[in-house]
């Protein structure tokens, strides 16, 4: 699946994704006797990873690894068996909420306030057109194939939930999906057990509107409440704890012309000691540095491609002083120098 020519990331195409299903993933690939441990190498983490709570990646570095994985089972649909083969326990309290919900249409609600906690790589959306009840899986953009292997684990994983709710068939009428006909069509077919339907206007599942109003089986008030209430205050704190970071990128953007301030200024500005923005940004696994060069790598792309700007003119607008400098790292960024974008 993976594309011989380097893909540039869009101007979406930074931060970093906290890495909820790489056990599982790595057990999938254990079970065929792949090297689970070369798996990791080839991005530069190993198996400790693996094992610690929150533990952070870069979305590209993610997008690799799923690239890899279908690379070394040769399984187009490695993404979609993943996640129809996700309990709906392996989401923790937002699967746990999901679950004992009222009706469908509350479970959706759920899982679309709370998909934050567990991914940061799709959103999700609840519709209502005509008769039909839509959950929409929306990809970040930027992600390329990768985004379709995302929404193929996101939408196995949400129609588990869902399945799990009912004691009855499926009340899920259609799957959608917006890319064209994959090679494994059929086995999609197969494990969703319902209607899958190739190169449509958008992603995600269709039901008959009355049914997702239909209370469930395992509704349960008192654990909902409970799960929820654990939900929240992991959002709050994800909100938070992020923030820092994304308003470090907004004022490094707005003061990106002949060069940017220097971490000192940046932390006058947004009201904090130097100490303290050092710390707030460690504890979201980043730094002044790492952010700069995210912010840098995305304005390298659009001055060079978008604006058509020459290298020269690009190096000066990105604070450079010596173009060789933003030449090595340009090619550091993307593997190739600017003179071939």
């Amino acid at each position: 699946m993976r594309s011989k020519v380097k893909k540039l990331p869009t101007s979406n195409d930074l931060g970093n994704t906290v890495i909820h299903y790489m056990p599982q993933i790595a057990e999938q690939l254990s079970i065929k006797g792949l090297d689970v441990v070369g798996w990791l190498a080839g991005v530069g983490l190993d198996e400790t990873c693996l094992t610690k709570p929150g533990y952070e990646v870069p979305v590209s570095t993610y997008g690799a690894l799923l690239e890899r994985a279908i690379e070394l089972t040769g399984d187009s649909g490695f993404g979609l068996k993943l996640g129809c083969n996700l309990a709906p326990s392996a989401h923790g309290n937002v699967g746990l909420a999901a679950l004992a919900a009222n009706t469908i249409q509350d479970s959706m609600q759920i899982i679309e306030t709370y998909v934050p906690l567990r991914t940061s790589l799709l959103s999700i959306r609840s519709e209502t057109v005509n008769d039909t009840f839509r959950v929409v899986f929306e990809p970040m953009p930027g992600l390329g194939d990768v985004g379709n292997v995302v929404a193929e684990i996101a939408l196995g994983t949400v129609k588990n939930v869902i399945d799990a709710t009912v004691a009855n068939d499926s009340p899920c009428q259609c799957v959608l999906f917006s890319m064209p006909e994959p090679a494994h069509a059929a086995l999609a077919r197969e494990l969703l057990g319902c209607e899958v339907l190739y190169g449509q206007s958008w992603t995600g599942m269709s039901f008959n509107y009355s049914e997702v109003l239909s209370p469930l089986s395992h509704r349960d008030a008192l654990v909902m409440s409970e799960a929820l209430s654990i939900c929240r205050r992991e959002l709050e704190r994800l909100e938070s704890s992020h923030s820092i970071v994304a308003r470090l990128e907004r004022l490094l953007l707005e003061s990106k012309q002949g060069g940017f301030p220097n971490q000192n200024d940046c932390a006058q500005v947004l009201n904090l000691t130097p100490r303290t923005f050092h710390r707030r940004l460690q504890e979201n696994g980043t730094s002044y540095r790492d952010v700069l060069n995210n912010v840098r790598r995305r304005l390298a792309h659009e001055y060079l491609k978008m604006m058509h700007l020459g290298v020269k003119e690009t190096a000066y607008l990105l604070g450079y002083g010596d173009i060789a400098n933003f030449r090595r790292a340009f090619t550091r960024w993307y593997g190739f120098p600017p003179s071939k974008l």
